[in-house]
């Protein structure tokens, strides 16, 4: 991209990550098209990294509109992360996960994944809980390498994968307590990597650790880039690579109603947050797992619809002003 020659020509659009709820995203995407929003740049975490190169790799943001509403569509129909995923919920609560604050299971349930439920169901050749062919059939039909080349720039976020992959689990859990931050998740340009990764790339951003395999990309292995930084959102909201790459205005989403991102650390950028009139957490209790593995017809359906509709209202009046 060139030197920004009008108030419209360089806004940046984050996309969050949060699985099953990325489903907003597509409404959000709908809105911004109605708006003919000018999109420049694109920076996505996890399921916001697979919208995200959908939208970078069409030919226009309607036409990533109607893209993205046929993907959702298609992964209501079947489910990417298939049959397993309720059943291991089951296992979960058969070892102590109950639906309770209280905490007297905490070392029970640490000490049942760790010594009998993880070696009991996750794959001894990927180290993973689903297979991902669904999904990566998914990236091959909706992400073209081809057009990605043509497309505005996608960064996404990427978190190296430790041998002691529990353990880091762990921190970011500790983080997500505010009891002491994990290591930073790491950005990459998607069209400067070589094609035969640029897919790679996109389902390591996606990969949540023990559901979905690592991927090995020059000799390093990342798994989902929202792990990262998660008392400040570092990772899983990507705003830095547009700031450093110089993209200003900047739409920022957010798929989870406790997000730790705090604008007030970027003061000299001109942020548009989308924000919610309501939730878009949709299960009562630990809504931060079973809705982000939720990928149910109904639930799609609704994120969706309040996604368009919390867009026209936050930033419809933004994008007229910048006309």
């Amino acid at each position: 991209m060139g030197k920004v020659e009008s108030r419209r020509s360089n806004i940046g659009l984050v996309l969050s990550g949060g699985g099953a709820k990325g489903a907003y995203q597509a409404g959000i995407v709908k809105a911004l098209a109605e708006m003919e929003a000018p999109i420049s740049a694109i920076s996505g975490a996890s399921i916001g990294a697979l919208n995200g190169a959908v939208v970078a790799s069409s030919a226009s943001l309607a036409d990533a509109a109607e893209r993205l509403e046929k993907l959702w569509a298609a992964i209501a129909e079947d489910p990417p992360l298939g049959e397993k995923i309720p059943n291991s919920v089951r296992l979960l609560e058969a070892v102590g996960l109950r639906l309770s604050t209280d905490f007297k299971y905490t070392a029970r349930i640490a000490h049942e994944i760790t010594h009998n439920l993880l070696n009991t169901i996750l794959s001894p050749e990927t180290g993973a809980l689903v297979d991902n062919s669904r999904i990566r059939n998914l990236v091959a039909e909706y992400v073209s390498v081809e057009r990605l080349a043509s497309g505005p720039p996608l960064y996404i976020s990427v978190f190296p994968k430790h041998k002691k992959m529990l353990e880091t689990v762990i921190g970011s859990g500790l983080a997500k307590l505010r009891i002491k931050e994990n290591p930073r998740s790491e950005f990459l340009h998607v069209q400067e990597l070589p094609p035969e990764d640029q897919h790679k790339a996109l389902l390591a951003s996606a990969a949540i650790p023990f559901l979905l395999a690592a991927q090995e990309i020059d000799g390093e292995k990342y798994v989902d880039g929202g792990m990262g930084g998660v008392l400040t959102s570092q990772g899983n909201t990507p705003i830095t690579p547009l700031l450093d790459a110089g993209y200003n205005p900047i739409i920022v989403t957010h798929l989870s109603d406790r997000s730790a991102w705090n604008r007030q650390k970027h003061p000299d950028a001109a942020l548009m947050e989308i924000k919610r009139e309501k939730k878009i957490n949709r299960t009562p209790v630990l809504p931060e797992l079973f809705d982000i593995i939720s990928f149910q017809p109904k639930k799609i359906s609704s994120w969706i619809e309040q996604g368009y509709k919390d867009t026209v209202r936050c930033v419809g009046p933004w994008i007229q002003f910048l006309r």
